[in-house]
Order: structure tokens, then C-alpha cells, then sequence
């Protein structure tokens, strides 16, 4: 049995060269901050001609609302480029990092389908069908 399709959001402002070790495994959209932009420009540099669904994708988010806010906000175009009208097979397990699972942050989770969620210190767990890995922040 084929391992389910994952995705990782990464809200972390300094997440940096942690990025290197999750686009090896999975797509990655990742909050656009200076220390993040500096390492994203490296992983394209190694990885010129890897498409949006292999890749690292940066999306702009405002430095005055929290992380949750920011990985709910990007939600839509996650499920947009990787959900069941643009993917086949969708991607069903989703891995968070920066955020904490806040009541609103679980809603928003739930408007795109994700119902089990797991908080964790270490991020690799790829068994959960359309789970939700967060760390915490």
C-alpha cells in the first residue's frame, strides 16, 4: 500500500535550514520571512526545476497577526494545489510546524477535512489519514 500523500505548512518566522530535511520528503508552502526567504532561495538554487507539488512554496503573511493565523489563512490555497480537484491521489496527512492547535486553528482544519490531530514535539508521523501533525510553537 502506497504511504499517504503529505504536505508540510511551516509558520515558524525562523524556521531556516530545518526546511532542508522536510522538502526532501514532501511539498512544503512555508511562511515568507527574511530567515525563511535567505533558505528558501538556497533550496531552489539546489533544486532548479522542481514543480509547485515537489517543491517549497512561499506565502506572504502579516508580521502583526500570530502563526495560527497564518497557517489557517494559507489553508485554502493548500487544498487548492494538493486536494482531490488538483491531485490525484490528494494529499491527506498535513504537518504543522509553528502553530498550536487553538480552537480556531482546529476549525479551520476541520473546513478543509481534517478531523484526527496529533501535537508533537518531533514532526515525522505519516501514518494518520487526513490527520494533522502540529508542534508546538
Amino acid at each position: 500500500m502506497p504511504e499517504p500523500y503529505a504536505v508540510a505548512i511551516v509558520v515558524d518566522p525562523v524556521f531556516g535550514e530545518r526546511l532542508f530535511s522536510i522538502a526532501a520528503l514532501m511539498p512544503v508552502w512555508i511562511a515568507d520571512t527574511p530567515t525563511n526567504r535567505m533558505v528558501v532561495e538556497q533550496h531552489r538554487a539546489r533544486h532548479q526545476g522542481r514543480s509547485g507539488t515537489e517543491g517549497v512554496t512561499t506565502f506572504t503573511v502579516d508580521p502583526d497577526s500570530n502563526c495560527e493565523d497564518w497557517c489557517a489563512q494559507v489553508l485554502s490555497m493548500v487544498e487548492l494545489h494538493h486536494g482531490r480537484f488538483s491531485h490525484n491521489p490528494s494529499y491527506s496527512v498535513l504537518e504543522v510546524f509553528g502553530a498550536t492547535l487553538t480552537p480556531t486553528l482546529r476549525a479551520a482544519l476541520g473546513d478543509v477535512g481534517f478531523r484526527s490531530f496529533t501535537e508533537r514535539q518531533r514532526w515525522l508521523s505519516r501514518n494518520v489519514i487526513r490527520g494533522c501533525g502540529l508542534t508546538s510553537a
